[in-house]
């Protein structure tokens, strides 16, 4: 090691910037993986928040008073695709592949992919895609119970 410091061929100046490109593309890997990462979450949370929406406002009240829940399916359904209008922003790309519900047990079930931009996009790299599922399910009843 100590002949290469002394040795005046350029070859440790060569070393040191290998090693610096090295140090940067890691870097930036680093930072694109916690981009993904923070686009997926943010995704993934909207659409449970959808999903979790739709369910609360199609429970029909007129059997909560009997302690039966009931979902009408439909009304969620549309719902669901309502509120992702409005909330999902326009940088994410939804594609539903299925929407399923069950009326007596409240449930919504909502599968399919996103895809974002990435960091690299201006570089020419893909678009990320993600699968996603997302179910929310209703299993009490508000009041009715004595305590």
């Amino acid at each position: 090691m100590k002949k290469l410091w002394k040795d005046r061929t350029g070859s440790a100046s060569i070393i040191f910037i290998g090693l610096v490109f090295f140090l940067l593309l890691i870097s930036m890997l680093v930072m694109e993986m916690g981009a993904v990462y923070e686009n997926y979450y943010d995704a993934e949370t909207i659409l449970q928040r959808c999903c979790n929406s739709a369910v609360e406002k199609n429970m029909s009240d007129a059997y909560r008073a009997d302690n039966i829940l009931y979902l009408d399916v439909q009304g969620a359904t549309a719902d669901f695709h309502r509120y992702l209008s409005s909330d999902l922003p326009d940088k994410y790309t939804l594609t539903v592949k299925s929407v399923t519900g069950t009326a007596t047990h409240p449930a919504l079930t909502v599968t399919g992919t996103v895809t974002f931009s990435t960091l690299f996009h201006q570089y020419g790299f893909d678009d990320i895609t993600f699968h996603f599922t997302v179910k929310s399910t209703n299993f009490r009843t508000e009041g009715g119970y004595d305590t």
